[in-house]
């Protein structure tokens, strides 16, 4: 559970930086929203409260919301409507933001070391490592070009995507419930976690 909440904050750290539009270098993207976040965190003067408050409701406008939310419904995608595409959008980033905020301290004091870049056309992979106090975290952020700016759509942490696994476990959800049954699942969780 920990490594999705890791995935979460991972997203999450790019609030509060405005994106170059240089299509060609994807890895300083990454390394100015990784430092953004990890300044926030280094503020031992900010209660936790303020740290979430610098940080929520930012990240929309650097994710790719349409692509993962494609790619997390995969084949369930095509049969919802557009209404059920848009509140399935909007609460999987508030479940993503939520469960990051809740655990924002558990990330106080890593770093993040870059690896390499690879650029095809408008998809870009950036390899990076995640030091923490007791272990080193493989993680790539999988980024589409879209709008002028590079935007993430997966992140995959020690081999595992994020979009993958919440594939997964929604897949499952809408065989049994169908899917508004995950609709009604996801607006519960996003409640538990505002409490």
């Amino acid at each position: 559970m920990k490594k999705m909440f890791l995935s979460c904050l991972l997203l999450f750290i790019c609030a509060g930086v405005v994106f170059a539009s240089s299509k060609a270098q994807p890895q300083e993207q990454v390394k100015l929203m990784v430092d953004s976040i990890l300044g926030v965190l280094q503020h031992e003067e900010l209660s936790t409260a303020e740290k979430k408050s610098l940080v929520s409701g930012q990240v929309q406008a650097y994710l790719n919301i349409d692509s993962m939310s494609r790619r997390t419904l995969g084949v369930h995608w095509q049969g919802a409507t557009a209404e059920q595409h848009q509140l399935f959008s909007e609460l999987f980033i508030r479940i993503l933001e939520g469960t990051y905020l809740n655990r924002l301290g558990d990330y106080s004091g890593g770093s993040v070391e870059y690896l390499k870049q690879r650029v095809k056309d408008d998809k870009a992979i950036v390899d990076t490592i995640v030091v923490l106090k007791e272990s080193e975290i493989p993680v790539q952020y999988k980024m589409i070009y879209v709008d002028d700016s590079w935007q993430i759509f997966d992140l995959v942490i020690e081999g595992v995507s994020l979009i993958r696994n919440y594939r997964s476990s929604y897949g499952e959800i809408i065989r049994r419930n169908g899917f508004d049954g995950l609709l009604a699942l996801m607006e519960e969780k996003v409640q538990s976690l505002a409490n």
